[in-house]
């Protein structure tokens, strides 16, 4: 009995030497990348932009001109402590390049430095300090540029992320026709490719989603009016377009839509107008009609449409299939132009990569527009969509999915049909 006695306190003995040698366990790095303002010294193309590097989707990147040297800088918000960054190359790598870390944008220091990469998947452990981190390519691995499907900073600090100034979200709160944020509004001077344009923003500080809104046929943007202060007082961008003829068609007003996304880009890149700054780079569209059709058609043809919300839409003989963003069909039970089963319902049984929402409401083809159909209602659910799927805040997930949502779903007097890939 001594003996284990003796044993049992030499191995205690031996486990709290252990224990208090053990170094502290450190926090978690957080990612402080995702969604922040990116910008590069040249991209290929304009389907493989700087943002697409820090979008969290590994189906888009940034790649640059096929010339040395290029760079890829994104802002933080505010200077930040580095502890890893992560790197997942396309076929065109950088064989040489550093990571570099500023606090102006300006003066770079360099934290970590190759000229032996191989690309590929690289997580690499640094230790700076910054604001602006960026991956600065000296000599290619290929015959081609530089490309990126994502450029992930990880540490601690940094600025607020999108969607974390905004509070959490309660049905009576995204019922009402206002959110939290206060908005203001912006006419562009010179629309390119579209007819006419209307900013409404958040006046806070941040960079936030934008949100192009596309009317139907022989409609302005009075049509969709109702939406823009209500997404953008929850943290968008919002654009709403005329289009450049009243008559145009579906796929003219796709190709409208991403004329807007880059016009919208354009303006929070370029100093001296309200909306500086005020871009994360991740683009949504909402159209009703034709410009529902058209939603679908920049969805599957422009890769910095990350989510979309069709409206009643309208494009016949067409095939979305090979659609895989996140698209919300809102269609009208009594529509005799672009009733669901003639489109919307198709469109959603053949997009087997997508996440998808479809909610049928009582009323004809007009109910999603202004003056028409349940806004509290409508308003709360493209909101909660386009939080969740363009801001990956998974608060506005249960208005949407599970036992909060289901007041509305078995509600026959306010949704004749509703069908969803939950959970999200």
């Amino acid at each position: 009995m001594t003996a284990l006695i003796a044993l049992a306190t030499a191995v205690g003995l031996a486990l709290t030497l252990l224990t208090a040698a053990a170094p502290p366990a450190t926090a978690a790095a957080d990612l402080l990348s995702q969604g922040r303002p990116a910008t590069s010294s040249s991209t290929e193309n304009a389907s493989t932009p700087a943002s697409a590097a820090v979008d969290g989707n590994t189906g888009t990147r940034w790649s640059s001109t096929f010339s040395d040297p290029q760079w890829l800088t994104v802002d933080l918000g505010a200077t930040a402590t580095i502890s890893r960054v992560v790197l997942r190359w396309e076929a065109a790598y950088a064989r040489a390049f550093q990571i570099q870390t500023s606090d102006n944008g300006t003066a770079w220091t360099t934290v970590h430095s190759t000229t032996t990469s191989t690309g590929g998947l690289q997580t690499l452990d640094v230790n700076g300090n910054g604001r602006y981190v960026r991956v600065h390519g000296t000599q290619r691995g290929t015959a081609y540029g530089y490309s990126l499907w994502e450029f992930q900073v990880y540490g601690s600090g940094g600025g607020t992320p999108p969607g974390n100034g905004i509070p959490d979200p309660t049905t009576a709160s995204l019922e009402a026709a206002d959110g939290p944020l206060t908005t203001a509004s912006y006419t562009v001077p010179s629309p390119i490719g579209y007819g006419s344009g209307t900013v409404t923003y958040p006046t806070a500080g941040g960079s936030y989603p934008g949100v192009v809104l596309m009317p139907g046929y022989q409609g302005t943007q009075e049509n969709l009016r109702w939406l823009a202060p209500r997404l953008a007082s929850w943290g968008f961008v919002v654009i709403n377009v005329g289009t450049n003829t009243l008559t145009d068609d579906p796929g003219s007003r796709g190709r409208q839509i991403s004329a807007a996304g880059t016009q919208l880009l354009a303006l929070g890149n370029a100093p001296g107008n309200p909306l500086s700054g005020k871009l994360n780079g991740t683009l949504g569209a909402v159209g009703h009609s034709m410009g529902g059709g058209g939603v679908m058609a920049a969805l599957r043809d422009d890769p910095r449409f990350r989510a979309g919300v069709p409206t009643a839409p309208y494009y016949p003989k067409v095939n979305f299939s090979s659609v895989t963003e996140p698209t919300f069909f809102l269609t009208c039970q009594s529509d005799p132009v672009a009733h669901g089963n003639s489109y919307a319902v198709p469109w959603y049984n053949s997009m087997s990569q997508a996440e998808k929402l479809y909610i049928e409401v009582p009323g004809d083809h007009l109910c999603p527009m202004t003056g028409y159909g349940d806004k509290a209602k409508q308003g709360k659910w493209i909101v909660s969509f386009l939080s969740r799927w363009l801001r990956a805040d998974t608060r506005f997930s249960p208005f949407l999915c599970g036992p909060v949502r289901d007041g509305d779903k078995n509600d026959t007097s306010l949704v004749t049909r509703w069908m969803d890939t939950c959970q999200f």
